[in-house]
């Protein structure tokens, strides 16, 4: 009995785990509307605006945004043209696959590496802060390399990992229904 509970638990965490970027994005997203609704009514209704409202605004914007990528990356959720792989011979077709996947590969590093060079080279030297609530920007933008990070490992884990781990289970995909 202890070994099963013990196991539900590990499970438990590890599904949090996996979705940690979109629990992030879905508190970015509440948090966006909380804010908004109640600066609107402050500024339109109390007269007197929320200062730090454009800036809680852009922080949640910009993580749900990254976040939300590599969630929908995960998932299968962004647009693909697959009309040119499907019509190939199923030789070919696997030969295609490996392909893109190298192209993704290397769109996924030179954003992931790039991005995080800008952000050290812009902000991380003068670790300059916003005005008002004095959150330095590399906080805010340091999300854009982790979202690219986070899309390279579940790509390729969720993808060749079940080829080589037998003993365990990974679906990354989004359920039917859900």
């Amino acid at each position: 009995m202890i070994e099963v509970t013990t196991l539900r638990k590990k499970n438990w965490l590890l599904t949090i785990l996996c979705n940690l970027d979109l629990l992030i994005a879905t508190v970015a997203l509440i948090v966006l509307t909380l804010v908004t609704s109640g600066g609107v009514f402050m500024r339109y209704v109390v007269k007197n605006p929320i200062l730090w409202q454009e800036e809680v605004s852009a922080f949640c914007q910009v993580w749900m945004v990254f976040l939300g990528a590599s969630v929908s990356f995960r998932m299968c959720g962004h647009v693909a043209i697959e009309m040119v792989v499907d019509s190939l011979p199923e030789k070919y077709q696997k030969i295609a696959n490996y392909v893109i996947d190298i192209i993704v590969l290397c769109v996924l590093l030179f954003l992931a590496t790039n991005s995080q060079a800008y952000i050290a080279q812009v902000f991380g030297r003068s670790n300059r802060p916003t005005p008002i609530l004095r959150i330095p920007y590399k906080y805010l933008y340091g999300v854009a390399p982790v979202s690219c990070w986070l899309m390279i490992v579940s790509h390729f884990v969720g993808k060749y990992a079940p080829a080589f781990v037998k003993d365990i289970e990974m679906d990354f995909s989004a359920k039917e229904g859900e």
